[in-house]
């Protein structure tokens, strides 16, 4: 037992110097005994019983059945009893692998196994040499197996590139002669490779580049490499292609390739034509910036959705200035501006943001003590990302265009109140007429008492003075023919004294100073009345604190020396109305008889006041003068043509006897149209007490049916607007009949327009004198018709 034990720890050392573990296993039992070296390797504790279950669980799935058979070798009695073994075992903590080699002796009671002596020896590294030896000799076999077809496969790839490739591959000589060129030299230069081949390189090239191009081939061919060389080569049709060139050099050829840049240059050039012409938009753009009338500014948006004024053009800087602002790149808005108006830009500004759409809105500003109007235009501008980073905005003056706006408007205004106007006289017209007719009747006829009859010539004072304000309303309204006569300034002037003073209020004290013996002046009463008015007007906004308003009028002559007055030589009364207001300073005066301007303000006037005056002077063949100093009020004077002829009294062409209503219809018998019924009907009873036979119509159509029906008037009274045709049309209708037939055309309003100017009119209302006056400039027929009113009474209806 001594000497066993002696033998065990000679072999423990032995396999300790060659990591070699130790094992035996008892057959019968199934116990193993493994030495701590084995243990390690297995990762199995001291302490631990070593079964057969555990030895083949540590053994790799594998490799277990190679075990088991190697075991069953060396328990069969009949062989070596030898076991040898190579396996892996896998640690039981560490999961790690290895490689080990078993050998031992199993030895036999008899005929049975009763014990296995071996060893165990990792032998991982000399696998892992194995394996990796097996994969070199396989790749190698790999590489002499395929090296025949790799070589094919490269030789096949490179000429694919040689055929496919859209750049030039040349090989060329040192003396510059093509020696070979691939395929692409058709794409590019038009020309097979055989029409190259043989040929100087510099055949090809333009003779500007010629002598570069061979510096350039005499330097690779002295072995040094060109790189990107540029040339123009000729294409077969003609152009021009730009080809960059590198070389490599091996032995006496010099192997070229070249890419056609041709297009990079077009968009070089391209871009080059581009960039000048952003310097040229960005010079014009500078240039408009800097000298534009218009306000421009740029405004930069902070990432916190603030604002800061980024750029501003001097047009902008001299507004912002007048409001006693100046601007500082970069600086937040809300630091430059007072609170409120920083409140409303960016106001303005945010909802750039907030829409991302251009914004236009108007804006009032007080300048300078100007009121000053600007339409301000903001546009986002976008970054990549597409964030509103920028908003450009240009403020333009829009004063005078405003003050035209308002002046128009105030026009259109004055243009539908004088048509309001126009209309509401013209019914007063039809009114008055047969109040005016009637009163007149019951004058003539002096019906009544004393009072009866002094209320009646009051009534009728009130209507003649209602007949002068219906006339001073449509020459408000315009519907007055500009009528020149002689006019008496002085009493015109003493008649609208009250008028004057009741406008200006009592703040101003009206002063008329008339010049005896005053010569007539030629113009038309009511004109010059609403010329006096207008200025009188002027005169009161003049003065809002109170002052003097002086008319005047005296009785001047024009020489051919004078040259203060812009008239003809001659004689004229001059017709002064001055104030003592805040007068007008040079600027102001030189533009004062301009349409629309004024300096009232918006809303305040139409500025059309001096301008009327000065239409009316100038229509009367006379002028119009303004004084004015500030401070010290103005005077303006309406110089108009004195009459050669002295002032007419009232109508007296005929007289009406007062029974005159019942003498025999003798003077003919006249068609009345008219489609007032009640203005008919007073106007028929003054032609009957005139002497005429009178057959009325309502209408011109009711007018023709009658002549259709045989009648024959004597002379032709008709009222001018109708519904359905107009008496100037039923007048023509019936002087194709009857070309000499007489004709009175009657209307509400005075105008011209509609009426031809052979046919005499009538203004409503009238009083039988007028009727008189406008009948008797009619050119009366040779004979007159007897009448012929069906009825027999001389008065006829429709």
């Amino acid at each position: 037992m001594t000497q066993w034990r002696a033998a065990e720890e000679r072999l423990q050392l032995a396999t300790e110097a060659a990591r070699i573990g130790i094992f035996d296993v008892d057959l019968v039992t199934g116990a193993m005994a493994w030495d701590p070296r084995q243990r390690d390797l297995w990762g199995i504790g001291p302490d631990e019983v070593i079964t057969d279950e555990l030895f083949l669980s540590g053994i790799h799935p594998d490799d277990q059945d190679r075990v088991e058979a190697a075991l069953a070798r060396a328990n069969d009695p009949s062989g070596d009893h030898l076991y040898a073994a190579e396996y892996r075992v896998r640690h039981c903590e560490s999961g790690s692998e290895c490689w080990v080699a078993a050998t031992g002796r199993v030895h036999f009671d008899g005929p049975w196994p009763v014990r296995l002596i071996g060893t165990v020896q990792d032998i991982s590294e000399r696998k892992r040499t194995e394996a990796a030896l097996r994969r070199s000799e396989a790749r190698l076999r790999e590489l002499n197996e395929t090296l025949e077809q790799r070589v094919a496969e490269r030789t096949a790839e490179r000429d694919r590139v040689w055929r496919l490739s859209r750049d030039l591959f040349v090989i060329l000589g040192a003396d510059g002669i093509v020696r070979a060129i691939n395929p692409a030299v058709s794409t590019i230069l038009g020309y097979e490779p055989r029409e190259v081949v043989g040929h100087s390189f510099r055949r090809f090239v333009r003779s500007e580049d010629a002598e570069p191009t061979q510096q350039a081939i005499n330097e690779a061919a002295a072995g040094h490499d060109v790189t990107s060389f540029e040339a123009r080569f000729h294409h077969r049709d003609g152009t021009l292609r730009w080809l960059s060139w590198h070389t490599s050099v091996e032995g006496e050829l010099v192997y070229a390739y070249g890419r056609d840049i041709t297009g990079d240059k077009e968009r070089q050039a391209q871009l080059k034509t581009a960039k000048a012409a952003r310097h040229e938009a960005d010079a014009l753009y500078r240039a408009y910036f800097q000298n534009s009338a218009e306000g421009l500014f740029v405004i930069g948006v902070r990432p916190e959705g603030g604002f800061t004024v980024d750029e501003v053009n001097p047009a902008h800087q001299k507004a912002l200035a007048g409001l006693g602002l100046e601007p500082v790149r970069g600086q937040p808005l809300e630091e430059q501006l007072p609170p409120e108006a920083a409140k409303v830009v960016s106001a303005n500004y945010r909802r750039v943001l907030e829409t991302g759409e251009i914004q236009r809105y108007r804006e009032s500003a007080d300048i300078a003590g100007q009121l000053m109007h600007f339409e301000t235009v903001l546009v986002p501008v976008r970054d990549e990302a597409g964030r509103i980073v920028r908003i450009v905005g240009s403020g333009r003056d829009m004063t005078a265009q405003v003050q035209a706006e308002e002046a128009l408007r105030q026009s259109q205004k004055m243009d539908a109140m004088g048509q309001l106007t126009g209309g509401v006289a013209h019914d007063f017209n039809n009114l008055l007429t047969p109040i005016l007719g009637g009163l007149d009747r019951l004058q003539r006829k002096g019906v009544g008492d004393e009072r009866d009859r002094r209320m009646i010539d009051g009534a009728l004072q009130s209507a003649e003075r209602a007949r002068t304000l219906v006339q001073r309303l449509l020459a408000f309204a315009r519907r007055q023919p500009l009528q020149p006569t002689a006019i008496d300034v002085a009493e015109l002037i003493q008649g609208m004294a009250g008028l004057v003073a009741s406008t200006t209020g009592p703040q101003i004290r009206v002063a008329v100073a008339v010049e005896p013996d005053l010569p007539a002046a030629m113009a038309d009463a009511n004109q010059l009345e609403m010329a006096i008015l207008n200025l009188a007007v002027n005169g009161r906004d003049a003065m809002p604190e109170g002052g003097t308003l002086r008319i005047s009028a005296t009785s001047e002559v024009v020489g051919l020396e004078q040259t203060s007055v812009a008239a003809a030589p001659g004689r004229y009364v001059r017709l002064s109305v001055a104030d003592t207001g805040i007068g007008m300073d040079e600027a102001t005066l030189a533009r004062a008889v301009e349409p629309f301007f004024s300096t009232k303000g918006i809303g305040r006037g139409t500025g059309l006041g001096l301008s009327m005056v000065h239409g009316l002077a100038l229509q009367l063949g006379g002028a119009l003068t303004i004084q004015s100093k500030p401070g010290l009020g103005t005077n303006v004077e309406l110089w108009l043509p004195a009459a050669e002829a002295e002032v007419t009294a009232g109508a007296t062409v005929a007289s009406i006897p007062d029974e005159q209503e019942n003498t025999p219809a003798t003077k003919g018998t006249v068609l009345l149209v008219d489609d007032e019924a009640l203005v008919r009907a007073t106007v028929a009873d003054m032609l009957s007490d005139l002497g005429y036979g009178v057959v009325e119509a309502g209408s011109a159509e009711a007018a023709l049916r009658l002549l259709d029906e045989g009648f024959v008037p004597d002379l032709l009274v008709t009222d001018h607007l109708m519904p359905g045709l107009t008496g100037t049309e039923l007048a023509h209708t019936l002087r194709q009949r009857r070309p000499h037939l007489p004709v009175l055309i009657v209307s509400g309003y005075s105008e011209v327009e509609g009426i031809a100017p052979d046919l005499p009119r009538l203004t409503k209302p009238f009083r039988p004198a007028d009727l008189v006056a406008g009948l008797a400039g009619l050119t009366r027929p040779a004979s007159p018709n007897p009448p012929s009113d069906p009825t027999g009474s001389g008065r006829g209806s429709s």
